[in-house]
């Protein structure tokens, strides 16, 4: 006699997934897993691009303040001493920090009456006058240096601010830095403005010796851009029109504007920079190495100037 379950043992081992449909269910959840497998992949690598952009631009933007502030002291002299103020503007060579360099990275030497009584102190430290070997003096801390450099003699330049009791680094993965001076020739205490132009001269000293003689704003539209590099060799200079009646010494300027070139610590995944970066008298081209680069533009005025 046939069970009454029969019918319900059959129905329900008909009940189970076929090889197809298992088949199907499998490559439906491995979709799904690279789906979001590739979004997560996504997200990280924006996370890490955008890491490594916020560190960039923390650096950049802690070593303009630091200058502005240290800008704002060049040539404090409360007992109107008239020994303080603008030293060297020259080019010198990041790693050998004493070899002057045409094509080297700008320096700004300048003095200040730190402890107010009016005399400049010695400018003489450890490793000899200006850094030549023989003195045994301790470094005055009148005479304070911005300047790229090899900190650490390991071939890595950072942007550094020397007070006297050593180099500190102010910014790290910096390309380039750049200065131009606005001056006041006639002496009537205002920056000078450039012939039959309503915008301000700002002086280089193009030669490398330590005079100021080239308007980098060559065409006289009030910017500092690609167009002021006339001859298209990568150089804001003389030979580009710009050159000043004659050369003017550093106790004629009256503000200083400062560039500072960075770039993120490694490439960016997907990073394409196409941009020219002009950083004062210098044009730097787009490369394919994937960093971004980003430049920060200040103008202070020298109150005690």
């Amino acid at each position: 006699m046939p069970s009454k379950f029969n019918g319900f043992q059959k129905e329900s081992a008909m009940k189970g997934f076929t090889i197809v449909e298992l088949m199907i269910a499998l490559v439906v959840a491995m979709v799904a897993i690279a789906a979001v497998y590739s979004v997560y992949t996504v997200q990280q690598r924006h996370f890490s691009n955008q890491q490594l952009i916020l560190r960039a631009q923390q650096n950049l933007r802690g070593a303009i303040m630091v200058l502005e502030q240290e800008l704002r002291m060049v040539g404090y002299d409360p007992e109107d001493s008239g020994v303080f103020g603008l030293v060297d503007v020259r080019r010198y060579d990041p790693i050998n920090t004493w070899e002057l360099n045409p094509d080297g990275q700008p320096v700004l030497f300048y003095t200040y009456d730190v402890n107010e009584d009016g005399f400049l102190g010695d400018n003489t430290d450890g490793y000899g006058n200006n850094g030549l070997v023989g003195s045994t003096k301790a470094r005055n801390k009148e005479h304070p240096r911005i300047r790229i450099s090899d900190i650490h003699n390991d071939g890595h330049i950072c942007l550094t601010w020397d007070i006297g009791s050593g180099r500190y680094p102010l910014a790290e993965n910096i390309q380039a830095i750049g200065f131009a001076y606005a001056i006041d020739v006639d002496g009537d205490g205002y920056p000078d403005r450039g012939a039959g132009s309503a915008h301000l001269i700002w002086a280089v000293d193009s030669d490398n010796d330590n005079l100021l003689d080239t308007n980098i704003d060559t065409n006289g539209d009030g910017l500092v851009n690609e167009e002021d590099d006339a001859n298209g060799d990568n150089k804001i200079d003389m030979a580009d029109g710009g050159a000043l009646d004659s050369q003017v010494p550093l106790d004629r300027v009256k503000a200083v504007r400062v560039w500072v070139l960075a770039s993120t610590l490694g490439p960016l995944r997907g990073n394409s920079d196409n941009r020219t970066q002009v950083v004062g008298d210098r044009l730097f081209r787009p490369s394919t190495d994937g960093l971004k680069r980003f430049v920060l533009e200040t103008s202070v005025q020298c109150r005690n100037l």
